[in-house]
């Protein structure tokens, strides 16, 4: 069954027209006809079983059935993340949308090459967001990840408060393994999981060493992601994935 987003002010009423963007790829990529029964997603938690009431040339109109809601994830994963040249963030955005991560925040950091006005964050912003509806589609999910726009490390690490486990990826391999490091923390908090937690990634060639001591003294604890050298995207999917393996994130598909 094809699938659409529509905002949650939309998914208040019966009758729904599609957006231009959702309009077309449901028109001229999928094809969809009168009649055809759809599920609509609002990235909010609830979800809809639909039937197309209208397909002109530009324009779907669906009329709402059976709706069902599905809570907010029991815990947080917020992936943070040294922000990438080229096609890495968004890559990383796709996947970790895949895999349940809740929160995704770009930072600036000492060796970031990319650099942004405000004309240009305004239209990465919205094509960020719909990579992720469009992943959120695909996989089935209900919620949508909240996608930040960039900020300084720092900034970020002054804010960055409410979570009971901040990880950083680091090459020394001293510090543990992710894995090593999470038994720890259950070991040590009477065998449960942390409820939130956020996981840092460098961007190409790493975090600098002043940028490790500052994680360093905000609580944020280094661990060792394997002896290989990994690509930023490599690290961000490695961590979701055994955070995802470890039960957090959200695993509710619909």
């Amino acid at each position: 069954m094809h699938r659409f987003y529509v905002t949650p002010e939309q998914a208040a009423g019966d009758r729904i027209m599609l957006c231009p963007r959702e309009a077309h790829h449901a028109l001229h990529v999928l094809r969809v006809r009168t009649g055809e029964r759809v599920q609509l997603l609002d990235g909010r938690g609830q979800v809809m079983q639909a039937e197309v009431v209208r397909a002109g040339r530009r324009e779907v109109e669906l009329h709402v059935g059976e709706r069902r809601h599905f809570p907010p994830p029991e815990r947080r994963l917020a992936l943070v993340v040294g922000l990438t040249k080229g096609a890495a963030f968004e890559e990383i955005l796709q996947r970790a949308t895949e895999l349940g991560v809740t929160a995704l925040q770009p930072v600036w950091t000492r060796r970031v090459v990319v650099r942004l006005e405000a004309e240009a964050l305004a239209s990465k912003l919205e094509k960020w967001r719909w990579i992720a509806v469009d992943a959120l589609k695909q996989c089935g999910g209900a919620w949508l990840p909240e996608v930040g726009g960039p900020e300084p490390l720092e900034s970020w690490l002054e804010r960055s408060q409410g979570w009971d486990w901040q990880v950083y990826g680091t090459l020394d391999g001293t510090r543990g393994t992710l894995r090593q490091r999470l038994l720890a923390y259950r070991s040590a908090h009477g065998g449960r999981l942390p409820h939130a937690v956020a996981a840092y990634v460098g961007p190409e060639g790493d975090f600098t060493a002043e940028e490790r001591a500052a994680l360093d003294r905000a609580g944020v604890e280094g661990v060792s992601l394997g002896p290989r050298i990994l690509r930023s995207v490599t690290a961000a999917l490695y961590m979701a994935v055994v955070f995802q393996y470890e039960g957090l994130g959200d695993d509710m598909g619909t």
